[in-house]
């Protein structure tokens, strides 16, 4: 698989393009969304988020991350069946797990409230929708199908949003549970049109060329897969917390603090992070070195990143209220005691694929471990209201995203050093 020649910047640009555009109408909708929607409606949704964000890593037991490894097509299209056959099978037991454990967790939020369980039940079909998409978007990022991805991003973005206010202008109480499965359905569907046109063939399955693959690559599955899904718990964490001590109100404040400004930056990260997939992957392929673009991307993303930190630290209270609603300002508090943490994971993220690539997947998924036990740990310390225990989090998200940095950064140098090519 060789590097294309075409621009890095080019590419990152149109994803970037693909997820300005997919990120506007929802920014243009959420001062109207709650207006419509109640913060304990809010708070239902992050529920939701919470449990089936992190499942979702599970459903192809991360086989979907080979996709772009192999030379040849042949083999990354068998990687993909991997990874959907093995999201049939797991689907039946997480599924099963999360819903004969619906009650409890209910029953274990502040108020025990009807929302929080339907939250917990929808769960499955939402990290169904989530996981199966995953090995498709891969492949597409292989093909270097760049604009096809933007596109499938503005597609669930643009039914997530005309969803939320169709329902809501209707009174369907659970309606942004509902808009949200519906965006990732279009999502997965669109993704799935896409893949074909870039010559994905899911049938015939040779299974014994499955069974061969998935050999090779169990130590995704058995390495990185429940790293993973405790990296991304560790967001979960303060959304089951602060429904667990406060309530869904301030649950809901927090939901739109991510809402208004982690999910966007997050997307125009992950357009670093989907380019650089493939151009590490290729370059470590090659025999090439990285740190050059690992330099490139990081002077790209540095930038933006303070740009973010500075608003929210500056003005995010004010804006908060001023955009979304007097009733929403502490949303704006809480967005300024997170914005190292947002600036930080904004730079540090994209470059992480990094290790993969360079085969570092026990170290990162070491790092994992330890981010999640320190997240969680700090749901012991003592706390009298959500604004102490977020700036405890934000504190422990800078020194950990500042750690896994210097762990990428000394992997790519090890790695050119291997090759005796000089680093200048």
């Amino acid at each position: 698989m060789r590097i294309a020649t075409g621009s890095f910047g080019r590419h990152v640009l149109t994803l970037i393009g693909g997820s300005a555009l997919a990120q506007l109408l929802p920014l243009l909708a959420t001062p109207f969304l709650t207006r419509l929607y109640s913060p304990e409606q809010f708070g239902a949704l992050a529920l939701l988020l919470a449990v089936a964000n992190p499942v979702s890593l599970l459903v192809c037991g991360r086989y979907e991350l080979t996709v772009v490894l192999p030379k040849e097509d042949r083999e990354a299209r068998t990687l993909v069946q991997v990874a959907l056959l093995f999201a049939l099978a797991s689907l039946v037991v997480l599924g099963g797990l999360t819903w004969s454990l619906a009650p409890a967790i209910a029953g274990w939020t502040s108020d025990g409230g009807r929302d929080a369980w339907q939250a917990i039940v929808l769960a499955p079909v939402l990290f169904l929708l989530m996981g199966t998409f995953q090995p498709l978007n891969h492949w597409l990022l292989r093909k270097q199908a760049f604009q096809a991805v933007s596109v499938n991003k503005v597609a669930q973005t643009t039914a997530i949003t005309a969803l939320s206010l169709g329902l809501g202008l209707v009174a369907v109480n659970t309606g942004l549970m509902w808009a949200y499965i519906g965006g990732w359905a279009v999502h997965l569907l669109v993704a799935f049109v896409q893949s074909g046109y870039k010559g994905l063939h899911l049938r015939p399955i040779d299974m014994s060329a499955v069974r061969e693959l998935a050999r090779r690559y169990r130590h995704y599955p058995i390495f990185n897969a429940l790293p993973a899904v405790l990296n991304t718990a560790t967001l979960s964490i303060p959304v089951f917390l602060l429904t667990r001590h406060f309530d869904e109100e301030v649950t809901g404040q927090f939901n739109l603090c991510r809402q208004a400004v982690f999910l966007p930056t997050l997307f125009i990260a992950s357009a670093f992070l989907q380019v650089y997939t493939q151009r590490a992957g290729a370059a470590v392929a090659n025999g090439e070195p990285v740190v050059p673009g690992l330099r490139r991307t990081l002077r790209l993303l540095a930038p933006m990143a303070l740009a973010v930190a500075a608003v929210l630290l500056t003005l995010g209270p004010w804006l908060f209220a001023l955009v979304f609603g007097a009733e929403w300002e502490p949303a704006g508090r809480f967005a300024r005691l997170l914005a190292l943490p947002i600036a930080a994971q904004f730079v540090v993220v994209p470059l992480a694929v990094l290790l993969n690539a360079l085969g570092r997947i026990r170290q990162y998924s070491i790092w994992q471990v330890a981010y999640f036990a320190a997240v969680l740990g700090c749901s012991w310390l003592p706390f009298q209201g959500p604004e102490t225990y977020l700036t405890i989090l934000a504190a422990v998200d800078v020194l950990a995203f500042g750690a896994l940095g210097l762990m990428i950064a000394r992997g790519a140098v090890a790695h050119d050093r291997s090759l005796y090519i000089p680093l200048a």
